[in-house]
């Protein structure tokens, strides 16, 4: 891969200074170098996106949701090849401890009806659900198959295991994806230096954003 010009626009420091890709690679302190990218990641990402909310823009909302998941998965977790739902699903867990429970037998033979001509046998929790049935077919086709938005039917999420069907907030899923946001930045700038968090945030700044 070619290496991307020094001149080249980075993102903002914590002081709202534009940063180059040649300052960065100046920046020889790690807990700075993993600050730079949080702020990289708040200008461009999470800011931006912030309008979505205040209009109320459930589908674009959420779909950007999804992409600040998928972010964060690969900045703080190793890929893992055999699996291409792991690092998303790694980070949706952290969203909410209910995306890492295991399907309900009721939930799992609904589904198993619904998508009968489906690969079904990588689904074991709703954090797959998600990526399967939301993530990827709104980005692929902007449509979500087993997985709906509501304001009204419910705070946060709801499963239905009659329908196999799961129902998501958006505000809920944005507001919280901020929050997991803030946790991981902390814990991988405030880790020691063996911190899996730490170590991975930098390999992700090293070799993808600075080669």
């Amino acid at each position: 891969m070619k290496k991307l010009p020094d001149e080249g626009i980075f993102g903002r420091n914590s002081k709202n200074d534009v940063v180059t890709y040649g300052d960065v690679r100046k920046i020889t302190d790690d807990t700075e170098l993993i600050d730079v990218l949080r702020c990289r990641l708040e200008t461009y990402l999470n800011n931006q996106v912030e309008p979505l909310q205040a209009h109320s823009s459930a589908f674009p909302l959420t779909i950007m949701t999804c992409i600040g998941i998928e972010t964060l998965g690969q900045v703080f977790y190793s890929e893992n090849r055999d699996d291409t739902s792991y690092q998303f699903v790694c980070i949706i867990k952290k969203i909410d401890q209910i995306f890492g429970r295991k399907l309900t037998k009721k939930y799992e033979k609904k589904l198993t009806e619904l998508w009968a001509n489906k690969d079904l046998k990588n689904i074991d929790c709703y954090g797959k659900v998600v990526y399967r049935f939301f993530r990827n077919t709104m980005i692929h086709g902007f449509q979500g198959k087993g997985v709906f938005l509501s304001y009204e039917m419910t705070e946060n999420i709801m499963i239905d295991e009659n329908t196999s069907y799961v129902v998501i907030n958006p505000n809920w899923f944005w507001d919280s994806y901020k929050k997991a946001f803030v946790k991981l930045f902390s814990e991988a700038k405030d880790g020691q230096t063996n911190n899996a968090l730490r170590t991975n945030s930098l390999i992700y700044i090293k070799e993808f954003l600075l080669e």
